[in-house]
């Protein structure tokens, strides 16, 4: 039997897909919409009201609830969470108008997902259906990676403390559910910490695969530079631009002086902005519509992540492109990638450095990568199988309990 009604819960308007997450969370929900009578409920954040229109004129929704949400990331929020809350982003994620709207729907659908755990919060403990929660990270881990980088002794206990909350909800919520979607390498994660992972299912979080339509690469037509995209108010990717700026781009210069760094993407840190300022040839385009004017003429794509976990939707889109390409270990995390021979890996600045440079240096190498990064992004990594699959999972949950 075929479940009829799915309802969506997540964080904020799948729409436009700009983000890694986003990206992922709209595709499920076109492929959801497709195969379902589905309903969204999500907050609108940033300039989300601006997008709603187009987004309901793409889907056939059997409901939609959109209400507005900021409750910025502070101390303040943080010391409220402690007493309120089991942690900070469930805390960020509460709205009672938003739980009330959702009781006069909830009854009507057989299964709710729970597109990030923040979001768990609003399933009934009286729902008959069935609820499957959708991860895009192993949350308790990025807080645990982020401590271990700092060394304020301060902000590392703040960190340690929110890890071992986030992990504790993480515990709760997932015994609670009855299928819950992770990567492979966040189900190990999970596993490694003694969390109950015999419910899970395998799933990716892929990026932009119509790239591989795209004409090879060519080096000739590539200049002398860097290419970084991705979210600039997202922590890890703050915190890997900045280690890269401080660390990696000046052994870089010292060889190639004349290298420019291109910085795509929206809401510009101004952390960034003032470590950009006190070095030379980078440059912020801000969020740019058509990437392939950068990804067809840069030399070198980067992705200097120190923390994170899942899978990083722009080192996929780097593969599909073909754009060779220099990462880290938590970089290339969860996607079935060799080291030289799909792309280069390095986590200390000064290796990273190299492999930059050695990039900007070796046609051959860099005609390797770029070759054998699409044939491996086109073998593994395509959303039409991905959502075949998981739909399945999704009726075979549904037959079961209705045996």
């Amino acid at each position: 039997m075929k479940p009829k009604n799915i309802l969506f819960i997540t964080t904020q308007l799948p729409f436009p897909p700009k983000s890694g997450g986003a990206i992922k969370s709209w595709n499920y929900v076109k492929n959801l919409d497709s195969n379902f009578k589905l309903g969204v409920a999500c907050f609108l954040k940033d300039n989300d009201i601006n997008h709603v229109e187009e987004f309901s004129n793409r889907t056939t929704l059997k409901n939609f609830i959109g209400l507005p949400l900021r409750m910025p990331r502070s101390a303040v929020n943080l010391l409220i969470s402690y007493f309120v809350s089991p942690c900070l982003n469930v805390f960020r994620n509460r709205s009672r108008k938003f739980k009330q709207a959702l009781q006069g729907i909830i009854k009507d659908y057989d299964i709710i997902i729970i597109d990030h755990y923040e979001m768990f919060q609003y399933v009934p403990t009286a729902f008959k259906g069935k609820v499957v929660l959708h991860t895009h990270n192993a949350e308790f881990m990025l807080w645990k990676r982020m401590s271990e980088l700092t060394s304020n002794p301060l902000k590392k206990l703040i960190l340690k403390v929110e890890e071992w909350r986030v992990k504790r909800y993480e515990k709760k919520i997932i015994e609670q559910c009855h299928l819950i979607f992770s990567t492979p390498s966040d189900i190990a994660l999970y596993k490694n910490e003694g969390f109950n992972t015999a419910l899970f299912q395998t799933t990716f979080h892929l990026g932009n695969a119509s790239l591989l339509d795209l004409p090879t690469l060519k080096w000739e037509q590539t200049k002398p530079s860097l290419l970084f995209m991705g979210t600039l108010s997202w922590e890890p990717n703050i915190d890997g631009i900045l280690w890269f700026i401080e660390r990696v781009w000046p052994e870089i210069l010292k060889i190639h002086p004349d290298t420019i760094l291109n910085i795509l993407g929206h809401q510009a840190d101004q952390r960034l902005l003032k470590a950009a300022g006190l070095t030379k040839n980078i440059e912020f385009a801000g969020f740019v519509n058509d990437l392939e004017n950068y990804l067809k003429h840069t030399r070198v794509f980067i992705v200097p992540l120190r923390f994170g976990s899942g899978m990083k939707v722009k080192v996929l889109d780097g593969l599909y492109r073909g754009n060779p390409m220099v990462t880290t270990s938590i970089g290339a995390e969860g996607i079935a990638v060799n080291d030289k021979q799909h792309l280069l890996v390095e986590d200390d600045a000064k290796g990273f450095a190299h492999a930059c440079i050695e990039l900007l240096e070796s046609r051959e190498l860099w005609e390797k990568l770029s070759t054998n990064s699409r044939k491996v992004a086109l073998e593994k990594y395509r959303w039409e199988p991905l959502f075949e699959k998981m739909t399945k999972d999704l009726i075979e949950l549904y037959a079961n309990s209705s045996d």
